[in-house]
């Protein structure tokens, strides 16, 4: 079994599909690749594959993380050509990396992510909104659930926000520890309007 780590960024023709769409999407193009997946077991084995993290529709990706398990060995550059091939529009593979069979699967030692924000129109006093929100020592937020409403305090998943210009933020948010916070909710944390921003993720942080 070789276990491969594949980073891959999700642009602007694929920004639209879903999570379950696009690991279907994924999982296409390793079998146009003729890759030898490994299958896990059950009564309907499926692929032994995974993102790092979800994407929510409408976001887009600059290095996602796709987990996968193949039967034999294939030269990382031979899959990363193979799967670049078979990928549609939207869909481009950065890099892929052997890592140990043994290790612990990234999604269970994810650390932080790193959101670009572009706002539709600039706010001139963005910087001090910014300043005022990491100075409160809760941000409380309600979360509609199927069991009913969650009350959750966002400050201990922000570890930074900076605003980088009238109309942009960057917002690195704490997975593993304090939980993950929306973009979304930040910046109407902020007073602003949340339609029309254009939420990037520029990378995921993973621990040992």
């Amino acid at each position: 079994m070789q276990r491969l780590h594949v980073v891959f960024r999700k642009g602007e023709e694929a920004r639209f599909l879903s999570h379950l769409d696009l690991l279907a999407t994924l999982e296409y193009a390793m079998r146009r690749a003729r890759l030898p997946l490994a299958l896990a077991e059950g009564f309907n084995p499926r692929p032994r594959m995974s993102l790092a993290l979800p994407l929510p529709v409408g976001y887009l990706g600059e290095r996602e993380i796709l987990e996968i398990t193949l039967r034999e060995d294939r030269a990382p550059a031979e899959v990363g050509a193979a799967l670049s091939a078979a990928l549609p529009r939207g869909l481009e593979i950065v890099s892929v990396e052997e890592t140990d069979a043994q290790r612990r699967h990234v999604a269970s030692r994810l650390k932080e992510a790193v959101y670009r924000i572009d706002l539709p129109a600039g706010v001139p006093d963005l910087a001090d909104r910014v300043t005022g929100l990491l100075a409160r020592e809760r941000i409380e937020v309600e979360e509609p659930r199927e069991t009913g409403t969650r009350h959750r305090d966002l400050r201990p998943c922000i570890i930074d926000l900076v605003a980088t210009g009238a109309s942009a933020l960057r917002l690195r948010s704490q997975l593993e520890a304090g939980g993950s916070v929306r973009p979304e909710q930040v910046v109407i944390q902020l007073g602003v309007p949340a339609d029309g921003i254009l939420v990037t993720r520029e990378r995921i942080e993973v621990g040992v």
